[in-house]
């Protein structure tokens, strides 16, 4: 009876080991000789017993191998950062490290890990990643998982290069395969996907590109070449989805006109290649952002001219306008959140003052933010408006 009783209040293993992974106090460990049962006074988690104290045990000197491997856990659940690469590990990385699933179980729970996909967990700091910088984490997680048969492509590519997208479906991770053997019949497009599962598309492979999977030795990713991913999110997402990322890519030097016209071509038997090498045509380094990027290409299709970055005169001082309409004294700019992010009151009053000395030089200036964009006719009326009080 005593002993049963004694064993129903030991501490169990799971409980052991939570408070020794999670830097649990363990003070006042008991010395050789002591009662188990007193380790419940020093804060050591053990219920009290109104049994008598079992016989104490003299101490054998060697160390229990069961704490020695929660010890070592603990010491890698602080800096969890040496286990993974690029911010994400998988399941044999944590057991190469002595982290079992239930380990990595009460981590997540703990919120020291975010599970991206099966087998595949990033370090957070902090707050849990979200939004794009989720997508890039499941993206290199992903790329590595199937990295001897794919390349990051698409717009997780983009994601993973630090460019900008427009409305991309940030749930799917979009890779292209190197497998020749996955690919179609000859003659028929490429664009279809080879693999598709929640959260992961797998493209078959860009006949004629010569894509090759990564070394054995090389842990990273491969990726599609940059200038092929931004026509292949265009592919996806339309003319603008391209477009985005292009510009910005083209004002970062990493792709130039010349590499987006052979990425066009080696893409050209796909579905919906029409649009973006239309769209692709008017890459302008120019535009300082997706807003920028998307006013030049709206106000393009309505019919207007535009002259980006157009400097401009005014009372002294030299002021700089996103567009100005050819031809006219209309000058065209986007009003992103970013502009106003700080809410510094300067700000505003600084910018009211710069388009007031505008307008006393006769020019008109028209504003245009995000939600006018999806209303191309309200475009249309405005800017026409602003060039006939202009004439």
């Amino acid at each position: 009876m005593h002993s049963r009783a004694y064993l129903s209040n030991r501490p169990s293993r799971f409980a052991l080991g939570h408070r020794l992974l999670f830097g649990a106090p363990v003070a006042g460990a008991r010395a050789s000789g002591a009662p188990k049962c007193a380790l419940w006074a020093s804060g050591a988690g053990v219920p009290p017993s109104t049994s008598p104290a079992p016989r104490s045990r003299r101490s054998t000197g060697r160390p229990n191998p069961w704490i020695a491997t929660r010890l070592h856990g603990h010491r890698l659940a602080t800096d969890l950062r040496l286990l993974a690469r690029d911010g994400v590990f998988s399941t044999p990385d944590a057991e190469r490290h002595g982290l079992d699933r239930h380990a990595l179980t009460r981590l997540c729970r703990a919120g020291r890990i975010v599970r991206l996909t099966r087998g595949w967990y990033a370090v957070t700091d902090g707050a849990a990643p979200d939004g794009e910088a989720l997508h890039r984490l499941c993206a290199l997680a992903l790329g590595r998982q199937f990295r001897s048969r794919a390349v990051i492509s698409h717009h997780s590519l983009l994601l993973c290069r630090g460019l900008p997208t427009f409305r991309a479906d940030l749930a799917t991770v979009h890779l292209a395969s190197v497998d020749p053997g996955t690919s179609g019949s000859p003659g028929r497009s490429s664009r279809g996907a080879g693999v598709r599962r929640p959260g992961l598309v797998m493209h078959r492979p860009v006949r004629g590109l010569g894509l090759s999977a990564p070394s054995v030795e090389d842990h990273r990713p491969a990726g599609m070449p940059l200038e092929h991913a931004i026509v292949q999110a265009g592919l996806l997402g339309g003319p603008e989805a391209a477009l985005v990322p292009a510009d910005a890519a083209v004002r970062a030097a990493s792709v130039d006109a010349a590499r987006l016209e052979r990425a066009v071509a080696d893409l050209r038997t796909h579905s919906g290649i029409g649009p973006v090498r239309a769209a692709l045509a008017f890459v302008d380094g120019r535009h300082e952002s997706p807003g920028e990027t998307r006013t030049a290409y709206v106000l393009r299709c309505l019919g207007f001219e535009l002259e980006p970055q157009y400097e401009v005169r005014a009372e002294g001082r030299r002021f700089r306008a996103d567009f100005r309409v050819l031809g006219t004294r209309v000058l065209v700019e986007f009003d992103g959140a970013s502009k106003y992010a700080d809410g510094r009151r300067e700000t505003l009053f600084e910018e009211k003052r710069r388009e007031d000395a505008l307008r006393r030089a006769g020019w008109v200036v028209v504003r245009l933010m995000w939600a006018d964009l999806d209303r191309p006719e309200q475009v249309r009326r405005l800017v026409a408006e602003a060039v006939a009080c202009a004439a």
